[in-house]
């Protein structure tokens, strides 16, 4: 079962199906906004097999310019649920949510756009195919999330804060700080 109520943070064994679930979505959403999308890809912990996650699907959507976005059909992603979160304010990225109840705000999909192969883009990708590719530093991320909902379990803003040293450490490690400076 998909979802998390506002400020709250659980974790749940992971599902084979939620790579489906992403995929219905992906088709949903190149449905609506497809014409503006360059790609489309499933990150954060539901994308990474073997590890325990907040039951939500983070989408990356990666756009050619972010000022795309203002083309999106706001009122057909409304429709299905999403909601553009214009107090999440981030340098080159919007975020939408989509939300199976508004009075306790149950967000069970998290929609990342972002600028095609961006620092965004590369940040999030790279950080999931690290840990694909290492399961060793997998296990350990999974341990460090069920060690912050215990000590978070109703401050979501403290979990993903400690969460970020993680994986900017990993981001270390993996070279994507080179990579991203290269570019520039």
């Amino acid at each position: 079962m998909l979802g998390v109520n506002k400020g709250d943070v659980k974790l749940v064994t992971h599902s084979a199906n939620w790579k489906n679930l992403f995929s219905e979505e992906k088709e949903l959403l190149q449905s609506i906004i497809g014409e503006k999308i360059k790609d489309i890809q499933h990150i954060g912990s539901t994308a990474i097999e073997g590890i325990k996650a907040k039951p939500i699907i983070d989408i990356l959507v990666g756009v050619d310019v972010l000022e795309d976005v203002r083309k999106f059909d706001k009122d057909r992603l409304k429709a299905t649920g999403y909601y553009h979160l214009s107090k999440v304010r981030l340098d080159e990225k919007v975020v939408f949510a989509k939300f199976t109840d508004l009075e306790s705000l149950t967000k069970t999909h998290i929609m990342h756009v972002v600028e095609y192969n961006g620092n965004w883009w590369k940040e999030h990708t790279y950080f999931r195919d690290y840990l694909h590719a290492n399961p060793e530093k997998a296990k350990e991320y999974d341990t460090l999330k069920q060690s912050l909902v215990l000590k978070y379990p109703k401050d979501e803003q403290s979990y993903t804060a400690e969460k970020k040293r993680f994986i900017d450490e990993i981001s270390k490690l993996s070279g994507i700080e080179n990579i991203l400076r290269e570019d520039q």
